[in-house]
C-alpha cells in the first residue's frame, strides 16, 4: 500500500493509506513511553489531524514500555483520545501484546478499541466500525 501524506516525527510516523478516514501510525524502535513522551507524541498527532477525527491503526510492535503516567494520559478522552473516534492496537511482539492487553483492560478506551495481530482484520475492524459511526450519524440528523 502507498503511503500518502506520510509524516516522520521524533518519536513516530504518521500517514494515510487507500482507506477514507482511517490514519496509519507507528513508534520509533525500542520506545520507552513516559508522560513527557506520551504529551509529544499526542501533540504531533494532533497537528497531524488539523482538528479532525479519524480511526487509526496503530502499529505498536515499537513499544518497550509504558509508564502509568503516559498509560493513563494516553487513555484520556481530553488528551491522548482527543480526535480519535476508534483505534485498532497492531502488534507481533509478545510483550508489546501483554502492555495492550492491559491498557485495554485496565484504562477502559472511551473509544472503540481492539486489539489485534494482523493488519488487514485491524482493517475490516475499522472500517466497520467507521461504516456503524457514519449510520449512527444520518439517523441522527
Amino acid at each position: 500500500m502507498e503511503k500518502r501524506e506520510f509524516i516522520e516525527c521524533k518519536y513516530t510516523s504518521f500517514w494515510k493509506e487507500e482507506h477514507e478516514g482511517i490514519i496509519f501510525f507507528n513508534y520509533s524502535p525500542q520506545l520507552e513511553m513516559t508522560l513527557p513522551i506520551a504529551k509529544e507524541l499526542v501533540n504531533d498527532r494532533l497537528d497531524y489531524f488539523k482538528g479532525n477525527s479519524y480511526n487509526v491503526l496503530i502499529d505498536v510492535t515499537n513499544l518497550k514500555s509504558i509508564t502509568k503516567e503516559a498509560r493513563e494520559y494516553m487513555s484520556s478522552p481530553d488528551w491522548g483520545l482527543k480526535g480519535i473516534s476508534g483505534g485498532a492496537f497492531l502488534s507481533k511482539n509478545i510483550v508489546t501484546n501483554v502492555i495492550l492487553n492491559l491498557f485495554i483492560s485496565i484504562n477502559k478506551p472511551t473509544v472503540p478499541a481492539k486489539f489485534f495481530t494482523k493488519k488487514d482484520e485491524a482493517l475490516r475492524w475499522l472500517i466497520e466500525i467507521k461504516h456503524k459511526q457514519e449510520n449512527r450519524i444520518s439517523n441522527e440528523n
